[in-house]
């Protein structure tokens, strides 16, 4: 709600290496009618999903289009247009698999708005220097792939996470 809190309601939503955030889309503001794109490499989790979204559109939602597809974002990274993309918490995954993963995700993405974040304490709960490292690692993505340059950026400290709203 924090950080999506300056956006007016969503039409579209592209939501990379998605995990189980749709879940939580209630508290996102969302349009009455939205396309809703979720990719993750999992297929058990895709189809629950899916079926989670039939759910949503026959019930609270009826103007929910949900898509949950079975994709590798680092091969095919989605090229359609949204109002927001989230990357939560995936860039540091994803260039585990791929160094340039990151840079070349956030440059191909054709979102308005991005919300990125990152972890800043590990599984254990300790914090091993993570804020400062993922911060400074945010700011060289901005620079490398020019979205710094003419987007406004705010930033959000939560206690297990950083977020930045990218809003071009």
């Amino acid at each position: 709600a924090q950080t999506l809190a300056s956006l007016g309601p969503l039409h579209s939503v592209l939501d990379i290496a998605c995990g189980l955030n749709p879940l939580a889309l209630g508290w996102a503001p969302l349009a009455d009618e939205v396309d809703y794109y979720a990719y993750d490499i999992y297929a058990d989790m895709m189809d629950f999903l899916g079926g989670y979204f039939a759910l949503e559109a026959g019930g609270a939602r009826p103007g929910l289009r949900g898509h949950a597809e079975l994709r590798d974002v680092i091969a095919s990274p989605p090229d359609q247009r949204a109002d927001l993309a989230l990357i939560l918490k995936a860039i540091p995954c994803l260039e585990q698999v791929d160094k340039t993963a990151g840079e070349r995700l956030l440059r191909g993405l054709r979102a308005d708005h991005l919300l990125i974040s990152f972890p800043i304490q590990s599984l254990g709960g300790r914090h091993k220097g993570m804020l400062a490292t993922y911060e400074a690692h945010f700011h060289e993505l901005m620079s490398q792939t020019g979205l710094g340059t003419g987007s406004e950026i705010k930033r959000f400290e939560f206690a297990t996470e950083l977020a930045f709203l990218v809003s071009r």
